[in-house]
């Protein structure tokens, strides 16, 4: 919370102050106009961006029927230090672009998802 009073967002005041100026800033509150398809990924162990505000955005797409998938790799931080996920994310990445620009078949983990 620190960041929103005097870094990156510098919002100077409190949630309790000014509520409507945080909640303009959520992604949440314009999940609805998404019209992209998504592709979230997330280290499980993320303390920069806590893994629960990523899950959250992920159940509202969800919930409104928008396409999106997430991706969490335990044991992982803010960024991927372990090459082999590194390289799943690489490729997923380069699949998910695959279908969604150029078209072509998509893998079983975009149509089905992930489990």
């Amino acid at each position: 919370m620190w960041r929103f009073g005097t870094e990156q967002w510098s919002m100077r005041k409190t949630p309790y102050e000014a509520p409507d100026s945080y909640l303009s800033n959520s992604p949440l509150t314009h999940v609805k106009q998404l019209q992209t398809p998504l592709l979230l990924w997330a280290g499980k162990n993320d303390w920069q961006v806590d893994t629960h505000q990523s899950l959250e955005f992920y159940l509202a797409l969800r919930r409104l029927g928008k396409k999106g998938i997430m991706l969490l790799y335990p044991n992982e931080m803010h960024s991927l230090s372990n090459p082999v996920n590194q390289t799943d994310l690489t490729d997923r990445i380069l699949q998910w672009f695959d279908f969604f620009l150029k078209g072509n078949k998509p893998e079983d983990w975009i149509e089905k998802g992930i489990q």
